[in-house]
């Protein structure tokens, strides 16, 4: 008797990038009835595998899956403003009309200088980048990494909203959990696994290069001026974002802040 085919994913993770997407994949694949695959697909944001492979080389990346009547995937470039949201939403569509997208935020600053210290140890920047000076020097349409334009996120989310609906769930990541087992229900109960469940050995949180030293330039902490000079590029897109999910995300905004460097929501 032939084994089962292996499946397609029930729900994808579709970003943002270095918003501890990775930690939801993490803790969602510890429930008994969820499988997920061990790394970023980057299937349905790549042409070449989504039209030359296809998706019998998408089946072939969830080999370990073991009957899980729910299975997932997270790749954050699925959201990434420069992958073009509204053909990759358009292919998922296509190759998986039911199921359910999960969307994790967090503040676009924070998110951005994560960025940038990602591809200072990746090799694409050098060590001395300074945040504010690198968005000067490359306006964010033409910033092939991505650092502003990554959190763009009503830009990016815009096109899911408007294909899956309630399909969609947008959450938000933070930098502190406390109860982190809470955190997930909303994701637990929105691809169909009992939200009760606590792992044994719970994943912790991880937002990349937050715990290691800021001696660098790259590291240090952004000043409340530079926040707010940073700000500029996200203020129209989160006031778009607050209006399509009818949520406050004042605490994003330096200028509401009475002093420096608080991450918001």
């Amino acid at each position: 008797m032939e084994p089962p085919a292996l499946p397609l994913p029930t729900f994808v993770i579709i970003g943002a990038q270095k918003s501890a997407t990775r930690w939801l994949r993490l803790n969602l694949g510890l429930h008994p009835d969820v499988f997920t695959a061990a790394r970023e697909l980057e299937f349905f944001n790549t042409g070449e595998r989504f039209r030359d492979l296809g998706t019998d080389w998408y089946r072939e990346q969830f080999e370990g899956w073991d009957g899980e009547t729910i299975v997932g995937e997270a790749t954050p470039g699925y959201m990434f403003w420069r992958h073009r949201p509204v053909v990759v939403a358009e292919r998922i569509e296509e190759t998986l009309p039911g199921v359910r997208l999960i969307a994790t935020l967090r503040n676009p600053i924070d998110r951005a200088q994560s960025a940038m210290v990602h591809h200072i140890e990746g090799g694409a920047l050098p060590n001395d980048s300074v945040l504010v000076d690198l968005v000067k020097q490359t306006p964010p349409e033409r910033d092939k990494l991505g650092i502003i334009a990554g959190g763009w996120y009503a830009a990016s989310l815009e096109p899911y909203r408007d294909r899956f609906g309630d399909q969609l769930l947008v959450a938000f990541a933070r930098r502190r959990r406390r109860r982190p087992a809470r955190r997930i229900r909303p994701g637990l109960r929105h691809i169909g696994a009992a939200p009760d469940f606590v792992p044994p050995e719970f994943e912790r949180v991880r937002f990349s290069h937050q715990q290691r030293p800021s001696s660098e330039p790259g590291r240090r902490p952004l000043t409340l001026e530079e926040r707010r000079e940073l700000w500029e590029y996200f203020a129209a897109d989160v006031e778009h974002l607050e209006k399509m999910l009818g949520r406050d995300l004042s605490l994003w905004d330096p200028n509401a802040q009475e002093s420096g460097a608080v991450a918001g929501t």
